[in-house]
């Protein structure tokens, strides 16, 4: 119980850990919805360590594979990644921004709400059938500890309740190595669904690597990730002069 309550108050604190996204560049017939479309697939690798300093280091790489229709209806994606995390900066860097072949997708950034938006798509041309969004970044001080648990904890939402689309399937893989792993306190667990939904999913320790799927996530719902680790593995944030 004490666990779910927790839960409840982190998640709703961290909703936007990973926010949202939504289709580019409406059409302007009123008979469109831009939100008409599937993520076929959703992919997330996480490769946290630390620095020099001790301090927490993520990057991470989404693949994206998004089905939309026949019709001219939408240009591309927009995903928004907050620029902020227990309320300090997570020095957000966006790497790359590609396709399956690795060749680069046109994007820009700007800034809503707290949030970087990656805009991804070419506002003269549509996008039909399946097209693959495979995005790179990198952010520090991810972790923190937590007092009622006496842990410092990878505590996550991974695609974030803002989607207003489907999601068909959605993997997560949370890498790490092996002097982190070491450090590892307590069970994993993962959490599924619309905010503050305590609804456990399956993190699975795959030989060091910890991995969760669902299926048919329907629009605003998300999967947490919580990973525990022994005080002080990880050094807090502070303020850069």
């Amino acid at each position: 119980y004490e666990r779910m309550k927790r839960f409840t108050m982190v998640f709703l604190l961290l909703l936007t850990v990973i926010g949202l996204a939504a289709p580019l560049y409406a059409t302007t017939s009123a008979q469109t919805d831009v939100n008409d479309f599937t993520v076929e697939n959703y992919e997330i690798d996480y490769y946290l360590d630390r620095d020099d300093e001790g301090r927490s280091t993520l990057k991470t790489v989404e693949s994206i594979a998004a089905l939309f229709p026949a019709t001219d209806q939408n240009h591309g994606i927009e995903r928004a990644i907050p620029n902020e995390y227990d309320g300090h900066s997570t020095s957000l860097k966006i790497i790359s921004v590609v396709d399956a072949n690795n060749v680069a997708h046109n994007y820009t950034t700007y800034s809503s709400g707290g949030n970087t938006i990656v805009r991804i798509g070419d506002a003269d041309t549509y996008v039909h059938g399946k097209v693959i969004y495979k995005l790179t970044y990198t952010q520090r001080d991810v972790t923190r500890y937590f007092a009622n648990t006496d842990r410092d904890e990878f505590y996550w939402d991974t695609n974030g309740t803002e989607w207003r689309v489907p999601i068909s399937n959605h993997t997560i893989r949370l890498h790490m190595p092996e002097n982190l792993s070491s450090a590892r306190s307590g069970d994993a667990v993962c959490y599924v669904g619309a905010a503050g939904s305590n609804e456990k999913c399956t993190l699975a320790d795959e030989n060091g690597t910890y991995t969760t799927t669902s299926q048919n996530l329907q629009p605003y719902q998300n999967v947490t990730i919580a990973v525990g680790f022994e005080p002080n593995t990880f050094k807090p944030y502070q303020a850069s002069l």
